[in-house]
């Protein structure tokens, strides 16, 4: 009758699993030694990082942790993902779990693998985003003292997804987190671009105080001495602050932004009162 290896050796074997995932991913080959009580591996002889044995028999090993997260598994076989949303083989309560599967689940086939974050980033910057498209109000030209709206669209969130080999969703997503405007006299402001409508109803908003000329006003005018020393328009930019994120099957994990801009002049002028004889 073949022997059973003892329970001590049952348990060495399972601490060392995970040892003998890297070691099969470089092509190396292992097996349990029942007389060492360790996995010998052909290329080094010994685990890298192996202690040598304890001299306490029943002693285990430390426990060390997979190399990649989460662990899938479709029901006939199982793989290895960064991506949160498996089971999470770093936690300790999932170790027998972990194991099981491993041992007596086949390894998928590489073809079911889940996109990286550089596919996410691709699927985002492949999308139709919008830029700002400014209007003001007053239409042509500001006036000093008095409040400027700028309006502009608020663009829809963009989504795109797809199924995977294994019947998971991939989802990535576009929105804007936010508008800037660069009034060009040195202010600006950032606002949630649902605000920047017309007036009566936009909350986007300046006021100027400094009327722009062009430079023969400047240098000719009586008046010339009250506009902006060397700006014909204020060149003023609004742009979108694009937010994209993905996820598979779990929450959402952002991805990065991108800055959108459009810059237009705006020319600023003021209102004088004159008296005028009845």
């Amino acid at each position: 009758m073949q022997r059973t290896a003892p329970i001590r050796h049952i348990a060495l074997f399972l601490a060392a699993v995970s040892w003998l995932l890297v070691g099969l991913a470089e092509g190396e080959e292992c097996i349990l030694d029942t007389e060492l009580d360790r996995l010998v591996c052909d290329i080094s002889g010994t685990i890298p990082g192996d202690d040598p044995p304890s001299e306490e028999p029943d002693e285990q090993p430390p426990r060390t942790r997979p190399p990649i997260r989460y662990l899938y598994s479709t029901g006939e076989c199982y793989y290895w993902s960064r991506i949160p949303g498996g089971l999470d083989a770093w936690d300790p309560a999932n170790e027998n779990t972990v194991y099981g599967i491993i041992l007596f689940t086949p390894e998928c086939d590489p073809a079911i693998t889940d996109p990286d974050p550089d596919r996410a980033w691709r699927v985002f910057r492949s999308f139709p985003l919008a830029v700002p498209a400014p209007s003001f109000q007053p239409p042509n030209h500001g006036i000093t003292g008095l409040l400027t709206y700028l309006a502009t669209s608020d663009p829809a969130t963009i989504t795109h997804s797809e199924l995977l080999p294994d019947g998971r969703l991939f989802e990535v997503r576009a929105a804007v987190a936010s508008l800037t405007v660069d009034w060009g006299d040195g202010a600006t402001t950032t606002e949630d671009p649902a605000v920047a409508l017309p007036f009566p109803n936009g909350s986007v908003t300046h006021t100027y105080r400094t009327k722009t000329c062009p430079p023969d006003y400047r240098t000719t005018h009586p008046s010339g001495q009250n506009c902006h020393p060397t700006l014909e328009a204020y060149p003023v930019t609004a742009t979108f602050t694009w937010f994209g994120e993905y996820r598979i099957g779990g929450a959402w994990i952002p991805i990065g932004t991108l800055d959108l801009t459009t810059t237009i002049l705006y020319d600023v002028d003021e209102v004088v009162g004159v008296l005028v004889d009845p």
